[in-house]
């Protein structure tokens, strides 16, 4: 299975694929694409003519698509229920919620993440967004070519990269030894937002979005400078740097300090507020803050924060920390990509710990296998369909033609045999109109032996022939016939002769009645007389004509 996370900015657009087999992941392909109007607020274009060249390099037909919901349209809070069933934690999250967003049930969709399981309850970050822009983000991402399949907040994209979402949610029981890692402020600086949340005890158990990102930091060096935003922009984070000190600094050196610390004190504002509800409403003690994406990676940012904020803080990227038996080539992703992998991480989990999807109720994903395939043999089954009802419809009809013709041919040879066999009433049955063809059909087959015996000739005329053809025999001295066999079509003729020039006249005048003119010499089986040879032949003749 392939699994595409989609990370749409205001500055680009990232994507990472990992491809799935036999429980081992692999990160295949990432990449960044730039939108063109940075400072346009009106990036349409540029994000749907992106998406349709997304579609077509990652394929995103065949693999499981992934999309996000910015953190400022998503209401989340930690909940306890007193049991652990899926199904009824996903029917009571309206309950719950209702308190906490400014809308009617009816104008949110609504999930949940399992972070732990009690004795008898479940711990759960309950979430809602808001439809309308469910609604958006699949208007985009459809007119970009892209059905997703997941629309998960930031959230869970975040937490990814934290937790063991390879796992089941764990069981925690009394004897249980919990994490006892610190809590810590995650903070994810983007493009034009950042994501700030809260991981306890291995667990991401609150975020929200600041609107506040790192475009600030470039118009702060673009108004200082006069350069153009887009030259700031680029200066970031290599070039942009805070200075620990200002001895011995040069007045561009402080210029660019100052430009930068400026930009980022509405952020460092707002995390102070995040930390102060996170201790506050989450129970949760922050003592760290961790620093990730790419606007991190200016020079001295960390010492800064850790100065404003009184909170150690840390520059990392946490997929960096993935092992390669969970994730394959994590160490060669950028920290743009945290985001994108994040999401990409979301469409790979498993039934018992699925992903948070928004898509559901009437905007769930259609199965289009059967429209493509409708499209594509759509015409060609309706002329089967038409070729195949036509078919019904003759088959019918020449049924029921068929059977009134045989009822109607039966009756009038019925009416015919009757007439011929002179039956009338009730004996003119089936059975005796049958015994009456019988007895013709009889008749009729001895015509044809009568005629057959007609065209055979009768052995009086094979005796006439011979007799006629035989040489003179004057007062019956010169020879006699004493035996003449006529057997089918072959003649034996036996006799006596005084010499053997007259047998010898006999067998040249019998060729001309034997059949090819051929004649044999047979044994004469007839008595010995004194002054008298034997002779015997036997020959073929023509007994049909």
């Amino acid at each position: 299975m392939r699994s595409v996370g989609i990370d749409i900015g205001r500055n680009s657009i990232k994507v990472v694929e990992v491809l799935a087999s036999n429980r081992t992941y692999e990160i295949t392909k990432a990449k960044e694409y730039k939108i063109l109007n940075m400072e346009s607020s009106d990036q349409e274009i540029d994000i749907l003519q992106t998406l349709h060249t997304i579609s077509k390099e990652f394929d995103t037909e065949s693999a499981k698509t992934i999309c996000s919901i910015r953190q400022q349209y998503i209401s989340s809070r930690k909940v306890f229920f007193p049991f652990k069933e899926r199904m009824k934690i996903h029917k009571s999250l309206a309950f719950e919620l209702e308190d906490d967003i400014p809308l009617t049930i009816d104008k949110a969709i609504y999930d949940s993440k399992i972070i732990k399981f009690h004795e008898k309850s479940a711990e759960v970050v309950a979430m809602a967004c808001v439809r309308e822009e469910i609604e958006k983000t699949l208007d985009i991402m459809e007119r970009g070519h892209i059905d997703p399949d997941v629309i998960t907040p930031e959230f869970c994209a975040i937490a990814n990269l934290y937790e063991k979402w390879y796992k089941a949610p764990d069981a925690v029981t009394e004897e249980t030894n919990e994490s006892t890692e610190p809590d810590k402020l995650v903070v994810h600086i983007g493009h034009s937002k950042t994501f700030a949340g809260v991981v306890s005890r291995g667990y991401l158990v609150w975020g929200r979005s600041i609107m506040w990102g790192a475009e600030k930091v470039a118009a702060a060096i673009s108004n200082s400078f006069q350069v153009p935003f887009t030259t700031a922009h680029d200066m970031m984070p290599d070039k942009a740097f805070v200075l620990l000190s200002t001895t011995d600094a040069s007045k561009e050196h402080i210029k660019m300090s100052e430009a930068v610390t400026k930009a980022f004190e509405p952020l460092i504002q707002s995390l102070r507020l995040t930390i102060m509800l996170a201790n506050t409403d989450y129970g949760t003690n922050v003592s760290e803050v961790e620093l990730i994406g790419s606007p991190s990676k200016i020079k001295n940012i960390a010492p800064y924060f850790t100065q404003e904020l009184e909170k150690s803080t840390n520059i990392s990227n946490p997929a960096h920390h993935f092992s390669d038996r969970h994730i394959k080539n994590h160490e060669r992703l950028g920290d743009a990509f945290l985001m994108a992998l994040g999401l990409c991480i979301e469409g790979l989990r498993r039934p018992f710990n699925p992903p948070v999807n928004f898509r559901q109720m009437e905007y769930a994903k259609k199965n289009l296998s059967f429209e493509k395939f409708w499209e594509k043999w759509g015409y060609t089954a309706k002329l089967m369909a038409a070729g195949y009802f036509c078919y019904v419809v003759y088959a019918v009809a020449i049924d029921t033609v068929s059977t009134q013709l045989e009822q109607a041919s039966y009756d009038v040879m019925m009416n015919q045999a009757s007439k011929i066999a002179k039956l009338k009433g009730r004996s003119a049955t089936p059975g005796k109109i049958k015994a009456f063809i019988r007895d013709k059909n009889k008749e009729a087959d001895l015509v044809k032996v009568y005629d057959q015996l007609d065209e055979i000739n009768s052995p009086m005329k094979f005796i006439n022939e011979i007799s006629q053809i035989l040489p003179p025999n004057k007062n019956n001295e010169s020879f006699d016939v004493r035996r003449m066999m006529i057997k089918d079509r072959q003649i034996t003729l036996q006799g006596v002769a005084k010499s053997d020039e007259i047998i010898k006249s006999i067998d040249k005048a019998l060729k001309g009645v034997a059949l090819n003119g051929k004649v044999s010499k047979a044994p004469a089986t007839i008595p010995d007389e004194a002054g008298k040879k034997k002779f015997g032949f036997k020959f073929n003749v023509k007994r049909k004509n």
